[in-house]
């Protein structure tokens, strides 16, 4: 599986606010940029949320009329949110990799723990090639 995955270290905000949170979380894994007046990112990711709470996926022709927007910016949100692993797509329809955001965010967390344990096992057998002392695990 590739996928690309971006992590930002940002504030969590305050308020508690759902709308607040969806940006924070979308700001924080790359998916919201200040430039996004239209928060277009947030509003598509409340949508899959809405319908994976409903057990529903959802296409993206009705997300672009759920939150007004054009369908070939939905669809671009969405690949991007695919590339990331977050959002599988069956067909015509989007929905949440793991039914629920924080299974979503699970699955997203084990791919990137995976990722990490190869590049350390790599890192260690280049070490031994290369001369440096061995390292215990």
């Amino acid at each position: 599986m590739s996928f690309r995955l971006q992590i930002r270290c940002i504030e969590k905000p305050l308020e508690g606010d759902i709308d607040a949170d969806i940006c924070w979380i979308c700001r924080s894994l790359g998916f919201y940029e200040d430039k996004d007046k239209d928060k277009t990112a947030s509003q598509i990711f409340r949508k899959l949320l809405e319908c994976a709470r409903n057990g529903e996926k959802v296409s993206s022709n009705d997300i672009a009329i759920a939150i007004r927007m054009s369908r070939g910016a939905v669809v671009n949100h969405l690949n991007r949110l695919i590339q990331a692993g977050l959002v599988t797509r069956s067909g015509t329809k989007y929905g949440l990799r793991g039914g629920s955001l924080y299974r979503t965010i699970k699955e997203a967390e084990r791919d990137t723990l995976r990722i990490f344990e190869d590049l350390k096992e790599t890192a260690i057998e280049l070490d031994k090639r290369t001369g440096f002392p061995s390292i215990r695990k």
